[in-house]
């Protein structure tokens, strides 16, 4: 996903409207010149397939979170090394490539550890007892290798103390275990020997006398010699070292899919130049540090038939919301700058955005006027709902216009395939559009399906209640309700669960009939217009 990438969305449980008013908003602001894609967060149900499918289109791509992931931001990419590499051959390969930091990796890449310009320097400085302990571990081979020179002779027992030392004449006493560095002087050579030198480098040296390889035998004394200075010698051996001896293995990493502000919350605990960044495979892709977390911005979000958190993609709190076209109530959303926020008192969202490509002067394609008018169609009940306005239904013959499409023809088409039962379970049906609303602290989750006739969902009652109760203690809602809304818009059938719903028998007396265990309410069809203001009257 692209940080400069609007996203428009629009409710949990999506229906036909929210679907197709994400598609034809996000395609409004590509024209206005915005990077803008329609995203949604649920399945699409049975009646928006259908629609989609008159006019070959696609639904929008399935996001399910959109909170910022590490792998959304601009890390930096890593150079790698072997284990067995050498300290100068990264150093060198850092210093190429003008990073301060590497990788070590396995074979297949996978992440090992890592090593600073710090590692590497702090052995370095005087008095550190770690840059004798690391040559004193490294294997004399790689040591004659890394100077370019040979191992003429190899100790069987290496007892090297890791200090380098350069004799300072005959009587220099100062050899013991040391690794004693020398020119091409063979008394020089012997005198080392015999003071208990572990390893003897020669340089610009050709060869030993025999004297020197028969002493070397009886002491215990590694012999190698090198073309270099006894300067270089010294200062360089300790470059010898493998890195995996000085790479850092307890490290804070982070995954690529781990969201930024779980890992700004690491990092601000921490205080670490940088963090390597893995893979699924555990394969290294990069490093992030607090410069990337700080820097970072929320994604970009625009929100379409519906205003509240509870309805929207998981982490909206966190992204930045841009705009909100909806025509339900108002329902506390915050944002934290002012945003352009369009509320219509309509049957349907699509009904808004049609009216806004007018107003843009954008010209609306055949296709995406015949799912804007389908949408129309889906949420006004094919114009029987209470909720269907005179702009709802303008706009729907000016969208079937431009479409080329028959309303009085369409409209039952469309309401059958959202009606229709077969294969669903009652979870499904449950769920597919589920809302849930807070009205003074209570929580109130809405379920509802349009249906062709009782006789459809009766066989269904005992699965759903069930279903219902166990919603309502899984998610703590005060009253669950599902509603079956007949495409004829004659009524509602409704069934009630949770521990709140008691409070609602009043007015279930007073203004529906029972009908076994469901309630039918005459011509209430509409959730956001009728159902839940008679809900809230209730619970405020």
């Amino acid at each position: 996903m692209s940080r400069n990438t609007i996203y428009v969305t629009g409710h949990k449980n999506p229906d036909s409207d929210s679907i197709i008013s994400a598609m034809a908003y996000a395609y409004l602001k590509q024209q206005l010149g915005d990077n803008a894609i329609a995203i949604r967060i649920g399945e699409i149900n049975r009646e928006t397939e259908f629609i989609l499918n008159m006019f070959n289109e696609f639904a929008p791509p399935l996001v399910q979170n959109i909170r910022t992931r590490v792998r959304d931001i601009d890390f930096d990419d890593i150079i790698t090394c072997k284990p067995k590499d050498t300290v100068y051959e990264a150093l060198m390969k850092m210093r190429n490539h003008g990073k301060k930091v590497i990788a070590i990796v396995d074979d297949k890449r996978r992440f090992l550890g890592m090593a600073t310009t710090s590692d590497i320097v702090k052995p370095l400085i005087p008095h550190q007892d770690r840059n004798n302990e690391l040559i004193r571990n490294t294997p004399i081979e790689n040591i004659a290798n890394f100077l370019e020179g040979s191992l003429i002779y190899k100790a069987d027992v290496q007892r090297t103390n890791g200090h380098m030392y350069v004799m300072s004449g005959n009587e220099d006493k100062g050899c013991e275990d040391k690794i004693v560095v020398i020119n091409n002087d063979s008394k020089l050579h012997e005198i080392a020997i015999k003071n208990k030198a572990a390893t003897l480098i020669a340089t610009y040296t050709e060869g030993f006398s025999d004297e020197v390889l028969k002493l070397a035998k009886k002491y215990n004394c590694n012999l190698v010699i090198c073309n270099k200075s006894i300067y270089d010698v010294v200062k360089y051996t300790y470059f010898a070292t493998s890195i995996d001896e000085i790479m850092t293995k307890d490290l804070i990493t982070f995954q690529y899919d781990d969201y930024v502000d779980d890992v700004k919350t690491v990092i601000n605990k921490s205080r670490f130049r940088s963090y390597p960044i893995l893979d699924k495979r555990n394969n290294v892709v990069g490093t992030i540090s607090r410069y990337h977390v700080l820097r970072h911005t929320n994604r970009n979000l625009i929100l379409v038939d519906h205003n509240e958190f509870s309805q929207s993609i998981e982490g909206a709190e966190e992204a930045n919301i841009l705009e909100i076209i909806d025509h339900h109530r108002l329902g506390g959303i915050k944002t934290a700058t002012p945003v352009y926020f369009r509320n219509e008192e309509t049957g349907c969202c699509a009904t808004i955005i049609s009216k806004i490509f007018q107003e843009k002067n954008v010209r609306i394609p055949k296709d995406l006027a015949g799912l804007l008018c389908c949408a129309i169609i889906s949420d006004t009940v094919n114009f029987k709902s209470v909720t269907c306005t005179k702009d709802d239904i303008d706009q729907a013959n000016y969208l079937a216009d431009l479409a080329k499409l028959d309303l009085e023809e369409i409209g039952p088409r469309i309401l059958a395939a959202g009606a229709k039962m077969e294969d669903k379970s009652c979870d499904f049906i449950f769920r597919n559009d589920l809302k849930q609303f807070e009205i003074n602290k209570n929580k109130v989750s809405v379920g509802q399906c349009n249906i062709v006739d009782y006789e459809s969902i009766e066989p269904l009652k005992e699965q759903m209640q069930q279903i219902m109760k166990n919603y309502a203690s899984d998610s703590n809602s005060n009253i669950v309700m599902m509603v079956f809304s007949l495409i004829d818009g004659t009524g509602s059938y409704i069934l009630a669960e949770g521990p709140d719903t008691h409070k609602l028998e009043n007015v279930f007396k007073k203004k529906g009939e029972y009908v076994d265990e469901f309630i039918f309410l005459k011509k209430i069809i509409s959730r956001k217009q009728q159902l839940i203001p008679m809900i809230s009257d209730i619970l405020e």
